[in-house]
């Protein structure tokens, strides 16, 4: 069964005068909600580790920038920056072991000694050696494949692809300049596009 919630068009944040009465609604009921939420923490939670530390405190000006992170975004947030560091995690073993992983395997290898009594003595014994077994990938692809999904669906629902600012903020932005400038771009019906400087 679908989500009623969450079925159909997505929301838009910011509305323009060309928006309908129901979006305008929506996103004003929206900004009220989120007005006396608490901040998201600047300081990154303690169970992550480096990896995830120094992406909390890369990404989190820049979504208290945008204005639509809060603390109950938190959640998502550590789990993305989680997700961030089993990725470089699996990397550097990727980097570090190779694109198979490791098997140890024995080897018979002729071995020349003297005996007792002088004599060389040749003996064969096995003798363990690290190789890369080419028959399957290293596990660490896999590993590094579901953080990708997961940091790509987690960047989504926190506004950080380019697809969801563009949906929250050009679109109204768009129009205001349209509106703004349609005297001007009457001449052309491409709007705001100027070709060679006129």
């Amino acid at each position: 069964m679908a989500n009623i919630k969450h079925a159909g068009r997505k929301r838009k944040l910011n509305v323009g005068d060309g928006d309908r009465p129901y979006q305008k609604r929506q996103s004003k009921k929206f900004k009220e909600m989120n007005k006396d939420l608490k901040e998201v923490q600047p300081t990154p939670p303690s169970h992550l580790d480096k990896h995830g530390k120094w992406l909390w405190r890369q990404i989190v000006p820049e979504l208290q920038k945008i204005g639509n992170i809060k603390y109950l975004d938190q959640l998502n947030l550590a789990a993305l920056c989680s997700a961030y560091s089993d990725f470089r995690t699996a990397e550097e073993e990727i980097a570090k072991d190779g694109p198979y992983p490791l098997a140890y395997i024995e080897v018979p290898q002729v071995m020349t000694y003297k005996n007792a009594k002088g004599k060389e003595v040749q003996k064969i014994v096995k003798v363990t050696k690290q190789v890369q077994d080419k028959t399957k990938p290293n596990p660490m692809f896999s590993v590094k494949n579901t953080a990708e999904r997961t940091m790509k669906t987690l960047c989504a629902d926190l506004g950080m692809s380019f697809n969801a600012r563009a949906a929250a903020n050009i679109e109204s932005e768009n129009y205001h300049a349209q509106n703004k400038h349609a005297e001007t771009s009457s001449r052309s019906p491409l709007g705001l596009v100027k070709f060679n400087g006129v």
